[in-house]
C-alpha cells in the first residue's frame, strides 16, 4: 500500500511538471514575441546603370545638402546591402514619383502622396533593390534597415487628416516654431488631436529648408503629413509689405488656396499669423489678410465651386491670430509639460522644433515668450461660439468636440472586441518595429504574462502539488 502510494505522489509530480511547462513556455513565447531588436542601418552601394559615369556618393553619404540629380530622361539606380534588410527610407528636394523594383520581381510605387521622406516596409528581406526616378528629380538619401525598432529620425508620415480639430498656417518653414510657440508639440503631440500643418509657400528651390521643414515638426509630435503649396515658391520679392506679397504671390490665387483649405479639413479652430505680419513680412500680412476674407466666403458654395463640390462645406467654429488684439489669450507654453516628451514643456519643445531648422540659426530669430513677438500671445479673430471667458486662456472652449469622443469611444469598443492588427497601430503611439505590448488578456507571474487559460493550468498543477506534498508529510508523520 505505501509503494502504491508512493507512486501515485511521483506520478502526481511529474503531472504537474507536464502541466506547467507548456503554460510556462507560452508566457514566455509571448513575451519575446513584444520584444524586437533595434534596427540596424545597413551599408548601401549604389550605381547608375543608365549614367554610368555619375557618381552615387551623395545619395548614401546621409547628408541632407548633398543630392544626385537625375539624367532628362531619367534614371535606373541599383542597390545593395551588406546585410538583409526589410525597412527602406527615402529623402528627395521635391515631391516625384517613383518605382521601387525587388528582387521577386515586385514592383512599389514611390512619391503618390508627395511625401519628399518616405518609409517604406518590405514583406520579405532583400540584399538588393532598384530604383527607376524620373528625369530632373533630386534623391537626397537612400537607407536601409534591417527588421526591428526604428531610429527615431526615421520619419513615418502619415496622410494629410480627413477633417482637422486644428489647422496651423505658416507662410514659411519655421513660422510654425517661432511664431505659434507650442501649439504643435501640445495638440499634436502631446494630446493627440487631428492637427494639419499648412504652408503657404514652399522651399523648393533651398536644398535644406524643406528637409529642416519635416524634421523639426516629426521633433514636435506632428505625424500628419504638411500642405506645402506647389504654387507659391518662397520669394525675396514678398517680403517688404502686403502690396509686393499680393504682386508676387497674386491676392486672388492666395484667396482660392484658403477657401480650399478650409473647405477640405474642415477645421475646429485655426491659428494663423499677426495681421501685421510679425516683424512685417509682407507674406505673413497677406497670409492672415486672405485667410480672414476666406473665412467671411468659403460657406457660399458659389464662390470657387469646384472646392465646395470636391470637399462640402462645414463651419469653422474658431480663428485665432497672433497678436490679434481683440479678445486676447495668453497661452503659457511653458506650464505645459508633455508627458511624452520627458516632462519637457511645450515651450521647450517649440525651442527644439525651431532648432532643426539649422539654415535659420545665423538670424536673430527666436522662440520667445515675452517683448512684441511674445509667442503666447494670440486673439479670437473669428467665431462661431462666442467669445472666450476671460482668464481661462483656452483655445478649445466652446469648441464642439463630440465627434471626436464618438470616435475615441468607437475606438474603445472596437478594442475590446477585437485585437488591434499590426497595420492598424497609428504611427502616432507605435513605429514600426517599436515595442507595443500585446493585448493579452491574463495575470502576471513572476513578470510573466500570463494568458487565463495558461493560468487556470498552472493553478491545477499548484494544487495538485500542494496535495502531494501534504500526502508526504502525513505519512512522514506516520512513520
Amino acid at each position: 500500500m505505501k509503494k502504491l502510494i508512493q507512486a501515485a505522489l511521483s506520478f502526481s509530480v511529474i503531472m504537474t511538471l507536464l502541466l506547467s511547462f507548456p503554460a510556462v513556455v507560452s508566457a514566455s513565447a509571448e513575451v519575446v514575441s513584444v520584444i524586437q531588436p533595434d534596427a540596424v542601418c545597413a551599408g548601401l552601394s549604389a550605381s547608375c546603370t543608365t549614367n554610368p559615369g555619375m557618381s552615387m556618393a551623395s545619395v548614401t553619404d546621409g547628408k541632407q545638402w548633398t543630392y544626385y540629380v537625375a539624367s532628362p530622361s531619367g534614371d535606373h539606380i541599383e542597390f545593395l546591402a551588406d546585410v538583409p534588410v526589410k525597412q527602406l527610407y527615402f529623402m528627395f528636394e521635391t515631391p516625384c514619383q517613383w518605382t521601387l523594383s525587388l528582387p521577386d520581381g515586385s514592383v512599389r510605387q514611390g512619391g503618390e502622396q508627395g511625401f519628399i521622406h518616405e518609409y517604406l516596409s518590405l514583406d520579405n528581406e532583400v540584399t538588393g533593390f532598384a530604383m527607376d526616378i524620373p528625369g530632373g528629380s533630386k534623391l537626397t538619401n537612400v537607407y536601409a534597415f534591417t527588421e526591428g525598432n526604428l531610429p527615431e529620425w526615421v520619419q513615418v508620415w502619415q496622410p494629410p487628416v480627413q477633417k482637422a480639430d486644428l489647422m496651423v498656417m505658416p507662410t514659411h518653414a519655421d513660422d510654425e516654431h517661432l511664431w505659434f510657440g507650442g501649439a504643435l508639440p501640445y495638440y499634436a503631440g502631446e494630446l493627440g488631436y487631428d492637427v494639419q500643418v499648412v504652408y503657404m509657400t514652399n522651399h523648393y528651390k533651398e536644398s535644406r529648408r524643406c528637409h529642416e521643414q519635416l524634421d523639426g515638426l516629426w521633433a514636435v509630435g506632428v505625424r500628419n503629413y504638411p500642405i506645402i503649396s506647389d504654387k507659391f515658391y518662397d520669394s525675396h520679392a514678398s517680403k517688404t509689405s502686403y502690396y509686393s506679397a499680393a504682386e508676387c504671390f497674386g491676392h486672388d490665387r492666395v484667396l482660392e488656396f484658403q477657401v480650399e483649405m478650409l473647405r477640405r479639413f474642415a477645421p475646429k479652430v485655426i491659428i494663423a499669423h499677426d495681421i501685421k505680419g510679425e516683424y512685417g513680412h509682407g507674406a505673413h500680412i497677406l497670409n492672415a489678410t486672405t485667410l480672414l476674407e476666406a473665412l467671411e466666403i468659403y460657406e457660399d458654395p458659389s464662390v470657387y465651386p469646384e472646392s465646395a463640390e470636391k470637399y462640402g462645406i462645414t463651419k469653422v467654429q474658431k480663428c485665432y491670430l497672433h497678436l490679434w488684439k481683440e479678445n486676447q489669450i495668453v497661452v503659457e507654453w511653458s506650464d505645459k509639460k508633455l508627458e511624452r516628451f520627458g516632462g519637457k514643456t511645450a515651450y521647450d519643445m517649440a525651442v527644439i522644433g525651431f532648432q532643426c531648422h539649422k539654415s535659420q540659426q545665423n538670424f536673430n530669430y527666436k522662440v520667445k515668450e515675452s517683448d512684441r513677438y511674445d509667442c503666447r500671445l494670440f486673439g479670437l479673430a473669428y467665431t462661431t461660439v462666442g467669445n472666450d471667458t476671460p482668464g481661462l486662456n483656452d483655445m478649445f472652449e466652446h469648441v464642439d468636440m463630440s465627434d471626436r469622443e464618438a470616435e475615441k469611444n468607437a475606438g474603445k469598443e472596437n478594442a475590446v472586441e477585437t485585437k488591434p492588427t499590426e497595420e492598424a497601430v497609428s504611427a502616432t503611439d507605435s513605429q514600426p518595429g517599436e515595442k507595443t505590448p500585446e493585448n493579452i488578456s491574463g495575470i502576471s507571474v513572476f513578470g510573466k504574462q500570463l494568458s487565463l487559460s495558461d493560468a487556470v493550468i498552472v493553478a491545477v498543477a499548484a494544487v495538485i502539488l500542494l496535495a502531494a506534498m501534504i500526502t508526504v508529510i502525513c505519512l512522514k508523520r506516520r512513520e
